[in-house]
């Protein structure tokens, strides 16, 4: 897969992924922390099973070298953390000359980048995304942030990497249920991209093998390009990017109101999926033919998802204090069908509660154990 750039007003950088690309991390690190030192975050799963690989690609000398893990999952993602690790850095004297590296998925970047963007009002960093939804999404764009007991990601701010460099020999480690988190904003980009995605994923998934790599190297390049294309026209989320929250507000809700760390974020956003297809068609009746190929992927990705119990009631509340709002305005990415995504603000109370209810019927009558 060749690099994807993501082409901002000042500068610019590269996405790198593939097969056996953390070779690459050596000469990268050389382009972009010549001299300082490099501390490295992993996530402490990650770094039991690939740590000596990324340590050996780094070929820095011990000096220059400063290594720390971090506890997996989302409670990690907190003020909290945030400042054992701020203690951390300023006692090793950290400067501007230095460096900063996030290994690991969705939160490690997140929180690993919000430390870089407001240590010393900015630290330059990069990320080696492990996990299918880090190199997907969360580790392009630059937004970084932790989370509050109001709802996710609420606390943040934008800081650029230098580059993002993944390896797809890393997702054969993952847990299946990791696979699925990252098929979850695989599907939400199939539905904003189209109909050639959309085969795409059919094909993946008819395949039966979900670490199969060609199948993964297409949907990721898929997924990026859009999503670069994107961030290149609105670095600050104030007009096209918004369309990347497709089926979010529903999935933020909806882990806000499982109890984050029950409902992994990407298996939330297959639900949130959806639930945002389900208002479009409500609010278009019009477009219901259109969705006939989406809502059966979605539904057999919805199968996969683990049982947990869900309260309506508390998904609707949550949804006051979805960071997507605007002077009390709740906002939603629908789609007129696929590759047609809109943003419609304030829809109808009632109509957000049938498509949560159509959906969670959905997910409740797919089987498994509830927890």
């Amino acid at each position: 897969m060749p690099p994807i750039e993501v082409e901002l007003k000042d500068r610019a950088y590269p996405v790198i992924t593939g097969a056996g690309r953390v070779k690459r991390l050596s000469a990268l690190l050389r382009n972009h922390a010549p001299e300082g030192r490099v501390f490295v975050f992993y996530d402490a799963r990650f770094y039991a099973l690939h740590g000596s690989t990324v340590h050996k690609a780094l070929k820095l000398p011990s000096e220059r070298l400063f290594e720390l893990t971090l506890p997996p999952g989302e409670k990690t993602k907190s003020l909290t953390q945030a400042r054992k690790i701020y203690d951390i850095l300023l006692g090793e004297k950290m400067t501007r000359s230095d460096f900063i590296l996030a290994c690991g998925g969705g939160v490690t970047g997140d929180l690993v980048g919000f430390i870089a963007a407001t240590l010393l009002r900015g630290i330059p960093w990069a990320v080696v995304p492990t996990t299918l939804l880090a190199m997907v999404d969360a580790a392009v764009g630059g937004k970084t942030g932790v989370n509050h007991r109001r709802g996710k990601n609420l606390i943040g701010a934008f800081w650029q990497p230098k580059f993002v460099l993944g390896d797809l020999h890393f997702l054969h480690t993952l847990p299946f249920r990791q696979i699925v988190c990252g098929l979850g904003e695989i599907v939400k980009y199939a539905g904003l991209t189209g109909n050639k995605m959309l085969l795409q994923l059919k094909e993946y998934l008819r395949n039966g093998d979900f670490y199969n790599e060609r199948f993964l190297a297409h949907l990721i390049e898929s997924s990026l390009n859009y999503k670069a294309g994107l961030v290149t026209a609105d670095e600050r989320d104030e007009s096209k990017r918004r369309f990347l929250n497709f089926g979010h507000t529903f999935a933020h809700a909806i882990e806000n109101a499982a109890g984050y760390g029950r409902l992994l974020h990407g298996e939330a956003v297959i639900l949130g999926t959806a639930a945002a297809v389900e208002t479009g068609i409500l609010l278009k009746p019009e477009s219901e033919k259109y969705f006939r190929e989406y809502r059966v992927i979605i539904e057999d990705m919805i199968k996969l998802v683990p049982r947990r119990r869900l309260d309506l009631k508390k998904i609707m509340g949550s949804m006051t204090w979805d960071k997507k709002r605007k002077k009390g305005t709740s906002r939603f990415v629908l789609l007129s069908r696929p590759g047609q995504p809109f943003i419609v603000d304030n829809p109808d109370k009632k109509v957000i509660k049938a498509a949560l209810i159509k959906t969670l019927t959905k997910y409740q009558s797919g089987g498994g154990q509830y927890a």
